[in-house]
Parts: structure tokens; C-alpha cells; sequence
């Protein structure tokens, strides 16, 4: 057997090796922790020479006797913490010169006599405590020699007390210090011993030298945490940018809010990796105070304090990788906005617990993204979410109207329409209109329109459709009629071209006998070519009656008249560019894109050019509209004659 587990079990001694009777125990470690020993007597472990970890935690303890740990010549961890010793004396560990590990912490400790851990030499960790009656701390004096393998030392002197450490030899390697105390006081501060000091741990209200800040007195310190009163912390000469190769930076309860040089506290700190800063009373952080920290990797803060972050405090941190914000109460400002932009762009930094975040408005707290968003979201950024949303609504609501409710639509529009030009009127001249024509001149319209029928309908055209339209409701029309505004003596083709082109549309009245009269047919056709020089100009036809497709082959034939007849005058019009005749170059390119595949050798220069000669009557070097008309009559009767020939030969 070699572990010995006896833990809460009140007992009030341990005389294990009273009953050995002589018997050598193989143990190694025997956990005693949670009873109620009061006491250790004399070779009270004397049977247990291989003991390697004796724990005597949370008990009783008040008196060690003589010879208490004598035989453990193994002994390397002691626990005695959480008892009620007072006195440490030379007679307590003597015997251990194994010892690496003695815990005395959370003991009231009186006294302790010089020499009390002077054998002590492997000794890597010491915690000592609470100092309540020692104001002074002889370190020079309870180790004689410092022990060259310490690694870590901790000591809490409560109320606080004076360290002296004077001529005390310098430790082999650097070591762990947490100190603990109301106030903790310095007499030598050059001393070799702090120089091994690699990591600092402070809980105090004040830590000096000599009225100094203690902190500038660790040169080599790589980690540094302290924690203390914030209205009582000298921070007027903190010096903390002296530590040249710290890495790790702890300040919690310190009050920055009346140091005027607050700003260079972390200046020179290129090394520094971590940084905590818990109520440290900072009012705002800026760039420049971060300026030199181009190792830092971790920021944490926490303050119950308003705090701004000036904008590009995180710029001058180039291998960033954390901030974490524990507890930040910002100020309801736009100031602090521009935190969440930040935070939402940057791609290396990982911003944690942003979203549990307050802030302070009119001493109310809020929730700081919620209320960031609604105070500082520009003008710019509302317009375009509006803006966004309604073209959104406006596309589904056309959407879904187009496809439900489009012919609906469209009547209400012009019922609408009709109620309002009834309801409200239009000051009409009904006798002249004046019309802008397409070269910018103005054209004076005598008629709204003008009626295309024939005898037979006469009779419901001035007995129905004229007087409605003129006489009747507020928007009167101004017609024109062959039987009743014709000028009496002047030549008919002169009446119905002047009537056509003085009306603003022409309404042809189709019926059976319309198909079948010359003179109708006529009226259609100048208007029709009235629509392709003035394209403003309407042709509207009326059905009077039903007509079979048969009988609408007329129409059919006027349809396709219309459209060749507009197609030549495009041609001729985009080849003139605005121009009354055609050049030569014109002429050639007209004939080569659009006459290419009638004619042959339109890709002969002269060939073109004799065309043109021949089309040329007034020899001016051009070709007109009306000798291009010869050309394409010409072409017509000659693809006619074609067809005709083609088609007697395929009757034979």
C-alpha cells in the first residue's frame, strides 16, 4: 500500500505509527485533508520514511511539537494551509531537506523566526500566510540564503507590511511572485533578488519604494497583474512602459481618470501580447496610447464606466486577433458607432460578446447595438432602405396586377380618366388646334377629325355620331363631314386631302358598302399616307358591321400597301439623313444594301453611276424622292411581269 486516503472524517490525531510496533510503511502519499487535528506530535510520521506528499489541509492544527516531520527525508510537498498556526519556528521543517512544496497560506501567522526555512535548499514553492501581526518581513533573515530553486513565492501579509530583502543571493532561475496586502512597502528596491522575478502578481492598495511605484523595480518581467483600491493607487508615476520585455498585462481597480499622463502608459510596450484592463476608470482609449503595441494579440476590457473608443483605436494594432469586451458601458454616442462597422468588416479579429453590450443614455442602459442602430443611422442608409423596399413592393405589386387584375385595370384607368375630364373640364379650343410637327414648326389643326363613310351610313353619322361627339358632354370634338364641310366648287381630291391633313385623325366607318366604293377607299389611302409622314396623325377604323375575312381582303391589301409604302420611305429617308435627294455615295450604299438581291452589278461603281444618270432628270448630280420612286416602279412592273410569266408557264 502506498496512498492513504483519509479525508473529512473528523478525526483529532493520527497515531498511525504509535501502533506500528516498529512497522515500516511503503506509503508515498498520505491525504489527511478536512479533519479536525489539532496536533502533531513528536515522530509522529516516523514509520513512513518514503512518504513523498503529506496533506494536512483544512484542520485544526495549532501546535507542531519537536521532531514533528522527523524521518521524511522524501517529503517533497507539505500542505498546511487553512489551519490555525501562529508560530513558524527553525524546529518545524529541519528535517525536510527534501521539501519542494510548502503551503502555509490562510494560517494567522504571528511570528516566524529567523532561519525557519534555512535548510530548506530544493525548495521550488513557498505560500505564506496571513501576515496579520508582522509589519515587517525579514526575507533575508527566515531564508538566510535565497533559495536558488524557488519558483514561485507567495506570500499574503493582510493588513500589508515592509519587505526587507537587503544582501539575499540571487536565485539560480527567475521565479513567480504574488503578493497580497493592504499595503505593501519596500525598503531596497535595486535588490538581485527582484531582477529574478519573471511573473508579478499584486493584489494591494499600495505597492511602493520609496513613495515609487513598485513596478519599475522588476526589469525583467514578462507577465504583471495588479489589482488593487482605485481611489488610493499612486498612478502619477506608474512607469509601467519601462518593462521593456512584458507579454502579459493585468491592471484591474486602478483609477486612470486623474492621471494626466494616462495616454503613455502602454507606450513602449512592442513585446506586450495580452492586455486586461478591468475598472480601470479610462474615460476614452485612443490610437496614440496603443501606438507602440504591435505584438498585441488579445485585448480585454471591462468597466463599469462610460467608455468611448476613439475611431481607428484598433488601426495601430496590426496582429490583433481578440477582443473581447466582458463588460463595457459605452456612451450612447455616434462616436462609439462606428464599433459595430468595424467589428462587422473586419475579417481578422474576432470580437466577442459585442452583442451583450450597454450603454448609458439620459441614465437609462440600454442595449448598445440596438441603440447604436437607431441613433446613428444615416440619412443616406434610411433613403436607400426605403428606397429598396418600396421599388421591392412596387415590382411584386405590379407583378401580381398584371397578371390578376391587368384588363380591370386598364378600364378603371380610362373610366377614371373620363370622370375626371367630366368633373373638372379642359379649357379646348375646338375650332383651332395648334400641333408641333416633327421639324419644330407649329401646325394649326382645324378639326379634331375627320369621317371616312359612305352614302348608305350617312344617315346614322349626322342623326347619331356627330351630334354626340359635338354637341354633347364637356369634351366636344370638332368633326369633319364630305357632306357638310367639303368647299363647295373646289376640286374633291383637293377637298379630302386639305380635310385630312387639317384633322388631327381621320375614323374610317367600315362597313360592306365602305369596301366597295372608290371614293372611300381614297379617303383611306391619302390617310394612310398622311399616318407615315406625320406619325402623331391616327387612323382609326370603325366596324359598323361584321364582314367576313373574304370580304376584308381590301383592307388586307391597304395593310400591306402601308407597309411597303413605309418601308420605301424609310429607306430613302435614313440613306438621306434628313436631306431632300441622295448623293452619290448614298445612292450607291442604298442600292447596295436593299437592292443587292434584285439587281446585278450593284457592286460596280459604274454601273451605279449609269443608274444614277439615268434616274437623274433635272441633272443636278442627285436623286430625289420622286426619281427614286421611278426606280422602285420600274423594279415593281419588272418583278410583276416575272411573276405572271412564271405563272402561265406553270398553267401550261
Amino acid at each position: 500500500m502506498q496512498v492513504v486516503q483519509m479525508t473529512y472524517m473528523t478525526l483529532t490525531e493520527a497515531p498511525f505509527c504509535v501502533a506500528a510496533n516498529g512497522t515500516v510503511w511503503s506509503l508515498t502519499l498520505m491525504d489527511l485533508t478536512g479533519n479536525s487535528i489539532s496536533e502533531l506530535g513528536g515522530d509522529q510520521f516516523a514509520c513512513m520514511p518514503f512518504l513523498e506528499q503529506l496533506i494536512l489541509s483544512f484542520n485544526a492544527i495549532k501546535t507542531i511539537q519537536l521532531h514533528a516531520f522527523r524521518g521524511l527525508r522524501h517529503l517533497k510537498v507539505l500542505k498546511l494551509d487553512s489551519n490555525k498556526i501562529s508560530q513558524l519556528t527553525v524546529k518545524y521543517f529541519r528535517s525536510l531537506m527534501a521539501l519542494e512544496v510548502l503551503l502555509i497560506d490562510n494560517n494567522i501567522i504571528e511570528t516566524i523566526e529567523d532561519g525557519t526555512f534555512q535548510d530548506q535548499r530544493e525548495l521550488r514553492e513557498l505560500s505564506l500566510g496571513r501576515l496579520e501581526y508582522i509589519y515587517e518581513l525579514h526575507l533575508n533573515m527566515i531564508f538566510y540564503v535565497f533559495p536558488p530553486k524557488i519558483q514561485r513565492l507567495s506570500i499574503d501579509a493582510h493588513y500589508g507590511t515592509t519587505f526587507n530583502l537587503e544582501h539575499t543571493s540571487q536565485p539560480e532561475e527567475t521565479f513567480v511572485l504574488e503578493l497580497k496586502g493592504d499595503r505593501l512597502d519596500f525598503v531596497d528596491c535595486d535588490n538581485n533578488v527582484l531582477k529574478a522575478v519573471r511573473e508579478l502578481k499584486v493584489v494591494c492598495n499600495l505597492f511602493i519604494c520609496k513613495n515609487n511605484f513598485m513596478a519599475p523595480y522588476f526589469p525583467n518581467l514578462e507577465s504583471f497583474e495588479i489589482s488593487g483600491g482605485a481611489e488610493r493607487a499612486p498612478l502619477s508615476d506608474t512607469k509601467i512602459s519601462t518593462l521593456h520585455h512584458l507579454k502579459h498585462l493585468k491592471l484591474s481597480n486602478l483609477n486612470f481618470s486623474n492621471y494626466t499622463e494616462a495616454g503613455r502608459v502602454f507606450w513602449n510596450l512592442t513585446k506586450l501580447q495580452t492586455l486586461v484592463l478591468v475598472n480601470c476608470h479610462l474615460s476614452f482609449l485612443t490610437g496614440s496610447m496603443f501606438k507602440d503595441l504591435t505584438s498585441l494579440q488579445l485585448l480585454r476590457l471591462y468597466s463599469d464606466s462610460p467608455l468611448v473608443l476613439i475611431d481607428g483605436v484598433f488601426e495601430v494594432l496590426p496582429v490583433l486577433t481578440a477582443f473581447v469586451l466582458d463588460r463595457v458601458d459605452f456612451q450612447c454616442s455616434c462616436e462609439n458607432g462606428w464599433v459595430l462597422d468595424w467589428a462587422e468588416s473586419s475579417e481578422k479579429v474576432q470580437v466577442i460578446f459585442l452583442q451583450k453590450q450597454k450603454c448609458v443614455w439620459h441614465y437609462q442602459i440600454l442595449n448598445f447595438l440596438e441603440t447604436m442602430e437607431k441613433l446613428c443611422q444615416t440619412d443616406a442608409q434610411y433613403i436607400c432602405y426605403v428606397a429598396t423596399a418600396g421599388c421591392v413592393c412596387l415590382l411584386l405589386s405590379a407583378a401580381v396586377g398584371y397578371r390578376f387584375a391587368r384588363w380591370p385595370s386598364v378600364v378603371l384607368f380610362f373610366r377614371l380618366r373620363g370622370w375626371v375630364e367630366r368633373r373638372f373640364g379642359r379649357q379646348w379650343n375646338r375650332r383651332r388646334r395648334r400641333v408641333e410637327v416633327a421639324d419644330g414648326e407649329i401646325e394649326e389643326m382645324q378639326y379634331d377629325a375627320f369621317v371616312s363613310f359612305c352614302s348608305r351610313d350617312e344617315a346614322w353619322v349626322l342623326g347619331e355620331m356627330a351630334p354626340r361627339l359635338e354637341e354633347q358632354g364637356n369634351l366636344r370634338l370638332r368633326l369633319c363631314l364630305h357632306n357638310r364641310d367639303f368647299e363647295v366648287g373646289k376640286d374633291i381630291m383637293d377637298n379630302i386631302t386639305e380635310s385630312i391633313y387639317s384633322s388631327q385623325c381621320t375614323v374610317c366607318l367600315i362597313s360592306r358598302r365602305y369596301l366597295r366604293s372608290d371614293w372611300c377607299s381614297l379617303e383611306m389611302r391619302v390617310a394612310t399616307h398622311r399616318q407615315l409622314e406625320y406619325q402623331k396623325h391616327r387612323l382609326i377604323l370603325v366596324f359598323l358591321e361584321h364582314i367576313s375575312p373574304f370580304e376584308l381582303s381590301a383592307f388586307h391589301r391597304v395593310t400591306k400597301m402601308e407597309g411597303a409604302i413605309k418601308t420605301v420611305v424609310m429607306q430613302f429617308l435614313s440613306s438621306a439623313r434628313g436631306k431632300e435627294s441622295l448623293g452619290g455615295k448614298n445612292f450607291q450604299k442604298l442600292v447596295q444594301s436593299q437592292l443587292g438581291n434584285i439587281l446585278s452589278d450593284t457592286d460596280s461603281s459604274s454601273a451605279v453611276k449609269d443608274m444614277m444618270k439615268g434616274l437623274d432628270d433635272n441633272q443636278d448630280g442627285k436623286v430625289s424622292f420622286q426619281e427614286y420612286l421611278t426606280l422602285v416602279g420600274y423594279l415593281a412592273n419588272s418583278l410583276s411581269e416575272q411573276k405572271t410569266q412564271s405563272a402561265a408557264a406553270s398553267g401550261q
